[in-house]
Parts: structure tokens; C-alpha cells; sequence
């Protein structure tokens, strides 16, 4: 493809502001997005809402990003200089991560999509098939998949020498020889963390958000007037909250993960027709890697936005750290008060003063009782 000067001018200066982002956006997403799935974690491990199936896969889906964004952030060091990541030994483990992560992360989503639809399409089993046991066990079993599905990337991936236009550098790549089976193996990956659980994520999503239209139809033609909540209404409410917020998280992970695969797949099908890639590929390529990046770090702001049991919790934790401080504080200050006064009696003092001395302590002890008769 043939570019005029005016196209390989706006050619750079788009480079150049993909640049500046990504130096400046990736360690912001880095930090807060990590910031925000430990705060998940802690909400949904440690609090009441871990009394149910659905905070399980999003507390491991918190985790699981996390160690995604970990990798990210290596990444990025080698464009401020430091190149941890293309060093041996950091090469294979954190290029193990990154596909760790991502292929755990697509099958949770899967996972609590599955069971969302169970809970809406059939909810009488959903008490005996939704289960905080059955959602750790499908966990732990992703995980190990994982685990041993992502193993071979530590054997195909090495520092190699790189040429980059300026010179020769040292570049975390596929390791020689392995460039052949570099293809199956993206193309396995291709059909496990796209086409399999995309296809699913799509159907369900769509299946959950007609079933919630339907009883949400069905509710409001039986109930003729307001009533107060009974109990199976307001059970059903809260799963229906729950599911709205799944669906949401659902969807914006198919939102922002499907650029990415889709260029992905575009790339791999004319790479034979192109061996070096165009520019515009390049760029359109790191502008899809921005939003592929930004699903791992945004599910905390998804929570707040759509979960009221997560913003109840959160405040929850927050009053309670705060009330927390503040007794500390109070006894704080009392001891203090006892410890100074304890002193000011032990310190010999001339005859006056130290009756004086002690006719203030006596108004202090008497101001002190005060209250306590009157809050008796």
C-alpha cells in the first residue's frame, strides 16, 4: 500500500499519540484497576456476600486480573527503559501469565453466564445446582485447566535477538525453531478463549435477557395493585439484581475482548499475504490491545454501577472503619488523660500549689462522672 506524504505525517503523529497513552493510561489502569479488584476481593470473600455462588467466580475473576494487569504493567516497564520483561526466566513466566489469566479470566465469565441462566430459566433447581460448594469446585477445575492448557507457552517463548529499525535489540519472542507450531497453538487458542466461550457468552446473554423480559411481563400483569415485599418477591428482586449485574459485566467484557480476537484473526488469515504488517495494522492493533487491557481493571466501577448489595457492602466496610478509627482515637485520648493525671499526682509540689492541684483534679473527676449519671 502506497502512502502520500500527508498520510505518512498523520501516520506519525498518530503513532506518537498512541504512544504518549499508553505511557501515561497503562500504569493509571494498572494501579487503580488492581486497586479496585482487591477491594473486590475483600468484598466478595469477606463480607456477607460470600454467602453466594456468584461472588465466588468474581472473586477469582478479581484475582485473575489482577495478575493480568501485573503483567501488563512488566510490560510497560520496557517503554520507560526497563526491560524486566525481556529478560530470561521474566520472558516465560510473565508471557504464562498473561495467557493464564486471560484464558481463566474468559472461562469464569462463562461460568457464572451459565449459571445466571440457570438461576432465571430454571430457578427451582437453582438452590441445589447453584451452590457456593459447585461454584468452587468449577473454579478450581478452570484453574487447573488452565494451568495445564497454558503450560506449553513456557517452553515456545525466549529472548531472542530483534532487529526494531534502530538496531538489534533483546525482545521476549517465540523461541527458535517453534515458529511452525506457533501457529496450531494460536489457533487452539483462537477457538478456547474466543470462538468456544464467545459463542456461548452471546447465546445465554441473550437467552437471560428474554427470560428476564418475560417474568418481569408476567409480574406486572399479575399484580394489579402495590403490595408490601413478602419474602419469595423480595428473593426473587435481589436474584434479579444480581443477574442484571452479571449480564452487564457479560457484555462489556464482550464489548471490549472482541476487537482485539477479531484483529486478531484478521492478522493471522493475511499475514501470508503480508509479512511485515502495515502500520495502520500496527496502530489499529495497539488501540484494540488498550481496550482488551482496560476490561481487566474496570469491573470494580461495573460493580458500583449496577450491584446495590456491593455498594451497601462497600460503604458497609468504609462506616465501619471509620467508626473503628474513631473509638480508637477516643481511647486513645483517654489513656492519655489517666496517664497525665496519674503523673501530675506523683510530682511533688510546694503546699499551695499542690492543694490547688488537687481541688482541679477533683472538678476534673467530678466533670468526668457527670456525663456517665447522665447517661444513666
Amino acid at each position: 500500500m502506497i502512502h502520500t506524504q500527508r498520510d505518512l505525517v498523520e501516520l506519525d503523529l498518530t503513532e506518537t499519540v498512541l504512544r504518549t497513552v499508553q505511557l501515561y493510561y497503562t500504569p493509571i489502569l494498572v494501579y487503580f484497576g488492581s486497586l479496585g479488584n482487591c477491594v473486590s476481593v475483600v468484598v466478595f470473600f469477606g463480607t456477607k456476600l460470600c454467602q453466594y455462588s456468584s461472588s465466588v467466580y468474581l472473586g477469582a475473576l478479581a484475582i485473575s486480573d489482577t495478575g493480568f494487569l501485573v503483567s501488563v504493567f512488566v510490560v510497560w516497564l520496557n517503554l520507560v527503559g526497563v526491560g524486566l520483561f525481556n529478560q530470561p526466566g521474566f520472558c516465560q513466566f510473565f508471557i504464562y501469565l498473561t495467557t493464564l489469566c486471560s484464558f481463566t479470566s474468559v472461562w469464569l465469565v462463562v461460568a457464572f453466564t451459565i449459571e445466571r441462566f440457570i438461576a432465571v430459566e430454571y430457578p427451582l433447581y437453582r438452590q441445589s445446582i447453584c451452590t457456593v460448594a459447585r461454584a468452587k469446585i468449577t473454579v478450581a477445575i478452570l484453574t487447573v485447566m488452565g494451568v495445564v492448557l497454558c503450560s506449553p507457552v513456557l517452553w515456545v517463548s525466549a529472548p531472542r535477538l530483534q532487529y526494531n529499525g534502530k538496531g538489534n535489540v533483546t525482545e521476549c519472542h517465540l523461541a527458535e525453531g517453534f515458529e511452525s507450531w506457533a501457529t496450531i497453538y494460536n489457533v487452539i487458542d483462537t477457538v478456547l478463549t474466543f470462538a468456544i466461550p464467545f459463542t456461548i457468552i452471546i447465546t445465554l446473554n441473550v437467552l437471560i435477557a428474554r427470560a428476564i423480559y418475560r417474568h418481569v411481563k408476567i409480574r406486572r400483569s399479575l399484580t394489579n395493585e402495590p403490595r408490601a415485599k413478602d419474602r419469595p418477591g423480595f428473593r426473587y428482586s435481589l436474584q434479579t439484581k444480581i443477574t442484571k449485574m452479571l449480564l452487564v459485566v457479560s457484555t462489556v467484557f464482550l464489548c471490549f475482548n472482541l476487537p482485539a480476537y477479531v484483529l486478531r484473526i484478521h492478522a493471522f488469515l493475511h499475514f501470508q499475504e503480508n509479512q511485515i504488517a502495515s502500520r495502520s495494522l500496527e496502530m489499529a492493533q495497539q488501540v484494540c490491545n488498550l481496550l482488551f487491557n482496560t476490561n481487566f481493571g474496570i469491573n470494580f466501577i461495573l460493580y458500583c454501577a449496577t450491584g446495590q448489595n456491593f455498594r451497601n457492602t462497600i460503604r458497609s466496610i468504609f462506616f465501619k472503619s471509620h467508626c473503628r478509627k474513631r473509638i480508637n482515637a477516643v481511647d486513645a485520648s483517654n489513656q492519655g488523660m489517666q496517664s497525665g493525671t496519674k503523673r501530675q499526682e506523683e510530682t511533688t509540689l510546694p503546699e499551695p500549689w499542690k492543694q490547688l492541684h488537687q481541688l482541679d483534679a477533683e472538678d476534673e473527676d467530678i466533670f468526668r462522672q457527670k456525663p456517665k449519671e447522665e447517661t444513666l
